[in-house]
This record gives C-alpha cells, structure tokens and sequence, in this order.
C-alpha cells in the first residue's frame, strides 16, 4: 500500500519529492547541489531580463532620437518635388492615422566657416507646423524658433552685440542690425567651429539658379540664430535648419517643397497609413516611411538583440543540464528507496513523478529568483549614470525598458527548460529495476 498523506494533504509523490530533494543526512552533498542549479537558473534569467529591456531601451532611445530629427514618414513625388502642397496638407490632415504634418526641403551643402569647409545637410523648416511633426523645437538649447525666424529681433542677438560694442568701445546705436537670415545648427558643429549665437556661417549650394552653362553655385551668409541638441552626434554636427521661406529663395524652389513630412499618431501603423496616404493623393505620390529610411540602422539593432538573446540563452541552457546531472545523481544515490518504492506498489510513472517533481522545483525557484533579481537589477541601472559612444549617441544613464514580453519569454522559456531538462532523469528512475537494485545490495 502506498504511504499515508502528511499533515499538510500532499500527495504522497509530492512529499517524498521534497524529501529527496532536501534530504539533509546521507546527501547533503545533493542539496548544494541543488541550490547551484537554482541559481544557475537564476543567473540565466535575471541576465535575460537585464541585458533584454536595456537593449530594448537602447533601441527605443535610437528610435525617439533618430525620427525626432526626421519624419515618421515623407510624402514626396517619383521626381522628388511637391509643387501645390497646401491642399495635399488638407487632405493628409483628415487622415485618422496621421497626427502632424509639415513642409521640407532638404538639401546637401557646404558650411564655410574661417575658410574651413564641411559637408552639412540643410532643412528648410515651416515654423508654424514643424513642431506638429518634428521634435526640432523642443531640441533648441540656444536661441528660439522665433530667432530663427527673425535674427535681428532676437534677444541673445542682441545681448551679444552689446557686449561686442562695450568691449570694442562703440556705442549701441552705431551698430545697425544685420539684415541676414537666420540658421540653426547642432551643439558639436558649433562647437567644432567655436562659434554661438550671433556668428556667421556662409552656406554654399552647388545647385542653384540655371544659366547657360548649368547650374550656379548659391553662396549666402547666414546667422546662427539658434543651437540645437537632439542626443544623436551625426545629426548634432551635419544637421542645419533654415526657415522655408529663406530655404526656397536660397534653391530657387519657388513655392514647391521637397516633401510633405509626416508624423503618425501610431508609427507601428504605418504601412496602413501608406496605404491610406497613397488612396488620398493619388498613385503619383511616393511615400517613404521610417523604416525604410532608418532601416541599415534599425536592423543593426535588432540583430544586436537578437544575438545577445541567444548568448545570454544558453546561461539558462547550461543551468538546465546542470538540473539534468543533479538529478542523475540523486537517482544512482536513491536506488535502494526506489526499489522499495517499486516493491511496495508504486507505478513506474509514480517514481517518475517524483523526479520530475524536483526538476519542476528547482526550476520553479530558479526561475522566481531570477525574475525577481532582474527586476531589481533593472531599477538600480536606470538610474546608473553612464557614458559611452560619444561619437554615435549620447547616454546619460542606461537606458532600460522592461517589457512585459522580455518577462514572458524568459519566464516560460525557463520553466519549459527546466521541465525537458527533468524528463530523461525521471525516465531513467522509472526504469530502474526492484530486483537489481536490491540485489546489488
């Protein structure tokens, strides 16, 4: 007959489970044992959830970061011009799915400052509707939109002219203002060249008004109106911005635009609102949405994540072979009980429970530890200051995002590790022969 029930109604596998498992006289050896695997388990598992919601936060940081200076998407035609844009504004702006458009040209130059010269990628911004699809307002540290949009009405400008006039000694009043257009640049240009609010900078565009010979070169002297910082370094020193208004008169664009760029209400949605930009103005149009913009990047990042996953992977992996061994041996040091066990009744699937019930646990605890520990390792990082990669991006502290499904996955991947691990030995114990075993003795 098979044994009582304890105090506590366990069933009878269960309690002799734990009596195996935890057994402190003949294997001791076992429960220190025991204890390595739960915390190999959970090494595996707090890894998997730290090293996967700071990637996770990584890339959601590269995601804010890059489409702040650019678009969620751009509307532009097959020859890359928009010459009656307003009423395809109208139109997008009915659109459900979009949240903020605004006007763009975007061009290549040339920056010369003190006769050095540097490539730069310059925008021509709507100041009235930038700040519905771009981040750029929110970016500026120095100066303001409305610097931009009037440097001489500026009051950093201004300020600045009169300290030039009290160092120089001339009066406030025999400095006219300069009538030049405003610009905007990032923090590293600026501090590449040593310049700020109130220099100059000449702009230079191989493309320009149409002569006979072709195209002339556009050279035009602009004023650093405002400074911004978008936490990328490429965009923060090849980055510039100039209104559309002074934009269009500098390429001779006339009225037209480059491209319409447009931010979604969910950016996860866009190939539905691509197809819904498309059906609202018509076949002509192209559409370039962020991911194919962005998309050497983003697929850098994915595969970083996905790399990593399997690396921290198999943590847990060699955690669950160790259950596998630890097991084995409690099974060669319990043959003389498993026999009994055997010859009192038990069914080979009884004893197998037993064995896989350790396994469970182990993995059970392991698993928890591990969650708990991940989190916690979490929360102490987001606030660790850090800096690295200056030359890419700008972290101030680590960036970490902890994902309900990073929890998930680890978690349930865990515990079905850990179960597969517990199979083999638990066969192995329910093959295990009375009458060998007892006669070995």
């Amino acid at each position: 007959m098979k044994p009582k029930l304890t105090e506590k109604n366990l069933k009878a596998e269960t309690f002799i489970g734990l009596r195996y498992l935890w057994n402190s006289r003949r294997t001791r050896f076992l429960s220190v044992i025991t204890m390595i695997c739960i915390l190999g388990i959970a090494i595996g598992v707090a890894a998997m959830i730290a090293v996967q919601s700071i990637m996770d936060g990584l890339q959601n940081k590269m995601r804010a970061t890059v489409l702040g200076a650019k678009t969620h998407a751009l509307v532009t035609t097959e020859n890359g011009k928009l010459d009656d844009y307003a009423p395809k504004m109208e139109k997008l702006a009915a659109n459900p799915e979009i949240a903020g458009i605004t006007p763009v040209i975007s061009r290549d130059v040339i920056i010369s400052v003190s006769d050095e010269l540097n490539g730069l990628v310059i925008n021509g911004i709507d100041p009235a509707t930038v700040g519905n699809a771009m981040l750029f307002p929110q970016q500026i540290t120095k100066g303001s939109l409305d610097c931009l949009i009037s440097p001489g009405d500026c009051p950093e400008i201004i300020e600045k002219k009169k300290s030039v006039n009290e160092f120089t000694g001339r009066k406030t009043d025999e400095i006219k203002p300069d009538d030049l257009p405003g610009i905007a640049i990032g923090v590293e240009l600026a501090k590449y060249y040593g310049i700020g609010i109130g220099d100059k900078v000449k702009i230079i565009s191989p493309t320009g008004e149409i002569g006979i010979t072709g195209p002339k070169t556009q050279i035009k002297t602009f004023m650093v109106s405002a400074i911004f910082f978008s936490s990328l370094y490429e965009y923060d020193f090849n980055y510039a911005y100039i209104t559309l208004e002074n934009a269009q008169k500098f390429f001779s664009m006339g009225k037209s635009v480059d491209h319409l760029g447009v931010k979604l209400k969910d950016m996860k949605r866009i190939e539905e609102a691509e197809k819904a930009i498309i059906t609202d103005l018509g076949g002509e149009i192209v559409v370039r949405n962020w991911r194919d913009m962005n998309k050497p990047l983003f697929s850098a990042l994915e595969m970083e994540k996905i790399v990593w996953f399997l690396i921290i992977g198999f943590i847990a992996l060699v955690a669950s072979f160790n259950i596998v061994s630890a097991l084995i041996m409690l099974v060669m040091g319990k043959k003389e009980e498993i026999a009994i066990l055997r010859a009192a009744g038990y069914s080979a699937k009884s004893v197998m429970k037993i064995f896989m019930l350790d396994g469970i646990i182990i993995g059970f605890f392991g698993t928890f530890l591990g969650a708990v520990a991940g989190t916690v390792i979490c929360i102490i990082l987001s606030d660790m200051p850090v800096k690295v990669a200056q030359d890419v991006y700008y972290i101030e502290k680590i960036p970490v995002d902890m994902s309900p499904l990073t929890f998930v996955v680890a978690i349930f991947g865990s515990l079905i590790l850990t179960v597969l691990a517990a199979v083999y030995p638990g066969k192995k114990a329910a093959k295990l022969s009375p009458a060998e075993a007892l006669r070995q003795d």
